[in-house]
């Protein structure tokens, strides 16, 4: 519905302008996961999110077409904000990062630092590991090691 409101008229029925065309909306979210990368996530798994890429889309066709991505400016997601960038900054991999550098990381802080462990899996480590990157991969303090974090972390199968 949201796509509708900025989009108007790009997926309705063509007998029912007024209508959304729900499978037009699956079919282009499907295309942009599996052959952009845009987004991850699926309709019946928590939704859709959008990846680091989809982001740097959607805010460069936004500035074009004169609408841009709506930001976050609700109090209490700044408050929540400010917390999860606090706990990375005291996370064991942030510390062993400034101190050591990032391959002094164990695969296990890699982890802990975007709130997984080894058995979260697929989607499940991909939507988190990207929530993680769209909130704090533009940090001037923190986008590096999110970034070589996320990299890591992504790779990183079940043992």
């Amino acid at each position: 519905m949201r796509v509708a409101e900025m989009s108007p008229g790009m997926f309705a029925w063509r007998k029912y302008p007024e209508q959304v065309d729900k499978e037009l909306v699956r079919v282009a979210l499907s295309d942009a996961r599996l052959k952009k990368s845009w987004v991850v996530g699926s309709h019946d798994k928590g939704g859709w999110l959008l990846t680091p890429a989809g982001q740097e889309f959607a805010q460069n066709t936004g500035a074009v077409h004169g609408s841009p991505v709506p930001s976050r400016s609700n109090q209490r997601d700044s408050r929540q904000l400010d917390r999860e960038r606090a706990r990375l900054m005291t996370s064991a991999a942030y510390e062993r990062f400034l101190t050591d550098g990032i391959d002094a990381i164990s695969s296990d802080e890699a982890d802990a630092f975007f709130r997984i462990n080894v058995y979260v899996e697929g989607q499940a480590r991909e939507r988190k590991i990207t929530r993680i990157q769209n909130q704090f991969g533009n940090d001037p303090v923190l986008a590096d090691v999110v970034h070589q974090l996320a990299q890591r972390a992504l790779r990183r199968e079940h043992s």
